[in-house]
């Protein structure tokens, strides 16, 4: 209970409360993100961007040492695959907010996890393409009160 209520106080605290991430989706125009996704690699002939992601379920993967997975809902709830370092991989929680196109990422306890944050290019019901790395979403050269320098 305590660890679902620190979750949506975050969810609200990065901008991504129930309605605001709904509304974000019309914005977007897109309600296919809201899925399970999983990395399709092999569909992008040796390119590294842009990724490929197909829904879960939606065909038989090949086997891979690791294969990156994504979930979102559209209420700034999320998942992904941790890359374990003893190949334990795992689906670890987290949250997100989404804004226009890019997709900021944060763990349990509300930091970024920039390394998976990403624009999304086009979501439709059966593909995801998207590249990774977008810039915090708070500029750095903001004070604490707020204001701009």
């Amino acid at each position: 209970m305590k660890k679902l209520m620190i979750m949506g106080l975050l969810a609200a605290l990065v901008g991504c409360g129930g309605a605001g991430v709904r509304e974000g989706a019309k914005e977007a125009g897109n309600a296919n993100f809201y899925q399970h996704w999983v990395h399709s690699h092999e569909e992008q002939g040796g390119s590294k961007t842009p990724n490929i992601f197909r829904p879960a379920g939606s065909r038989d993967f090949p086997a891979s040492r690791f294969r990156m997975e994504l979930g979102f809902d559209a209420n700034g709830q999320c998942n992904y695959k941790f890359l374990s370092p003893n190949d334990r991989h795992e689906m670890r929680n987290c949250i997100y907010t989404k804004i226009g196109n890019k997709v900021y990422l944060y763990d349990e306890q509300g930091k970024m996890l920039s390394h998976l944050s990403f624009t999304v290019e086009s979501a439709s019901k059966d593909k995801m393409t998207m590249h990774y790395g977008v810039a915090s979403p708070v500029k750095k050269d903001e004070k604490k009160d707020g204001k701009s320098k």
